[in-house]
């Protein structure tokens, strides 16, 4: 029997000049990569064969990492279903000093798979053992309430309609999904994926604020379909709010087969920060939506970005955070 403890398994990433921007900073789409990657680890280890990302949680980039640092991720498999299992990832940066801090944390879903991408029943077994109750009882309590977050996964494959459509400010972007991409088989790795969101959000985010901007947190996404080698892969992308300096992006993703089959792989809101040379907020260009789409919208993005404030606010709280 596999108690909590004995699932987590760990990654250490050092800060290069290829990981960072224009201030120096870790991208936030290459943390992204490696916090999906270290849960895909941690999923694919205990289930003893490939696993897929299938739900990420809410969370935020509460501190900067630097060139030069070193990211410590960590994850572990804390409940498992029929074929699904939750994770709880962590990311933590060491300076060069030796001190640690939390950069961000998050839970998600990962489902055990065949060689064909259908899940699979997974064989191995949880038993948390008295000190691991809580955490336990905790995922259980996530694992149940994701079940009904994601009721309609199999009509939300099918709709590829371009949410983004009717936005005058949208990006968008399409890509061969090649073996490089893969992290198991033909699958594409969530965390390659994540990447790309970041990539073509960014993107998009610094041609309207005229500057530098930071990914400041992710919200929840479900994933309806995997990518596999030779798809198609287009992100189309498309500002959905914008505050005093942050600006929130809803990015769509379809995946369409060598014959043409597309499907709706997931749709996501990234929210950024415009900073300026110091690496503070900075104001962003006032946004007045100019159609009832827009400001449909916004009025959702005003109300995300509400609970986003409330849940950051407790994270903080909880981790004692009041610098960077």
């Amino acid at each position: 029997m596999v108690k909590i403890k004995d699932t987590e398994v760990m990654l250490v990433e050092a800060v290069e000049p290829f990981d960072i921007n224009p201030l120096g900073n870790l991208f936030g789409g290459r943390m992204l990569e490696w916090m999906a990657n270290i849960g895909t680890v941690a999923a694919t280890r205990f289930s003893r064969g490939p696993a897929v990302l299938a739900f990420l949680d809410r969370h935020f980039f509460i501190r900067p990492v630097r060139l030069g640092e070193f990211v410590t991720l960590k994850a572990r498999v804390e409940y498992v279903g029929t074929s699904s299992m939750e994770v709880r990832i962590e990311a933590w940066k060491e300076s060069p000093g030796g001190r640690q801090a939390l950069v961000t944390i998050t839970t998600a879903s990962y489902v055990a798979v065949d060689e064909y991408g259908v899940p699979r029943p997974i064989n191995n077994r949880l038993e948390p053992d008295t000190n691991e109750k809580e955490i336990f009882e905790e995922a259980k309590a996530r694992y149940e309430d994701r079940k009904r977050k994601i009721e309609d996964r199999k009509t939300r494959r099918f709709d590829v309609t371009d949410p983004t459509i009717g936005l005058r400010w949208r990006a968008e972007s399409s890509r061969w999904a090649t073996p490089s991409d893969a992290f198991v088989g033909n699958l594409v790795s969530a965390g390659r994926l994540l990447a790309w969101l970041d990539e073509i959000a960014g993107l998009l985010a610094a041609r309207y604020s005229g500057g530098v901007t930071v990914t400041g947190s992710v919200d929840e996404t479900a994933f309806y379909a995997p990518i596999r080698v030779g798809d198609i892969v287009t992100v189309r992308a498309g500002i959905s709010y914008v505050g005093k300096s942050s600006m929130e992006i809803l990015l769509d993703v379809i995946a369409e087969g060598a014959y043409g089959q597309a499907r709706h792989v997931c749709t996501a809101y990234y929210t950024y920060v415009h900073v300026d040379n110091t690496g503070k907020p900075a104001p962003v260009p006032e946004y007045v939506p100019s159609n009832d789409y827009e400001r449909k919208l916004f009025m959702e993005g005003e109300a995300r970005r509400r609970i986003r404030d409330e849940e950051l606010a407790k994270v903080k709280k909880k981790w004692v955070i009041n610098e960077d």
